[in-house]
């Protein structure tokens, strides 16, 4: 053999012990790491009785919160008067869906006394002169509407779909009749 081969031989020999050496140092840092990590997992006690109880013991806890809570709507979005709005023959609208307030659907004066078709807190009734209905005393019977009592104060309730003016509603509230039996409330 001739230098040149002898000292590329030798060239190939040492790379390959110094490549062999390298792979001895990382193969046993990674021994080293294996038995580091098998002795931390020793300690782990996965899927024990204890670990168990206190999953189960978040879950019912957060159900127990979940099953306090409240839900409650302020108004009823099925309500389609709160959508659709109905009015009159002028194009005035109509109130006729207030919870605490009378509506007057039918009026009939051939009856004596006269008598009137009221609904209140969507109870539908029908009232005469003297007849209370919720907090309301009805006072007066006339051909636009009703005249009703309540603290303190007299009201006029036309009838529901008929635009009275505001002068038509003070006749309807002031006059002789009214006046007698306002002293009696």
């Amino acid at each position: 053999m001739d230098r040149r081969t002898r000292f590329f031989w030798s060239l190939t020999i040492l790379a390959g012990l110094v490549v062999f050496g390298m792979e001895v140092y990382a193969l046993i840092g990674i021994r080293a790491d294996r038995l580091k990590i098998l002795e931390e997992t020793s300690n782990i006690s996965i899927g024990t009785d204890e670990e168990l109880e206190r999953v189960i013991g978040d879950l019912e806890a957060e159900l127990e919160r979940r099953a306090d809570f409240k839900f409650t709507l302020k108004n009823n979005p099925m309500k389609l008067n709160k959508v659709v709005f109905l009015t009159d023959d002028m194009g005035r609208l109509i109130q006729s869906m207030q919870a605490n307030t009378i509506r007057v659907s039918g009026l009939y004066m051939n009856f004596d006394p006269p008598r009137a078709t009221v609904e209140y807190q969507q109870k539908e009734s029908q009232v005469k002169v003297g007849d209370v209905v919720g907090n309301y005393k009805i006072i007066r019977i006339t051909e636009n509407g009703i005249v009703a009592y309540r603290e303190g104060e007299a009201k006029f309730y036309p009838l529901q779909g008929r635009t009275v003016s505001a002068e038509a509603a003070r006749n309807s509230t002031r006059g002789p009749q009214f006046d007698d039996e306002e002293e009696d409330y």
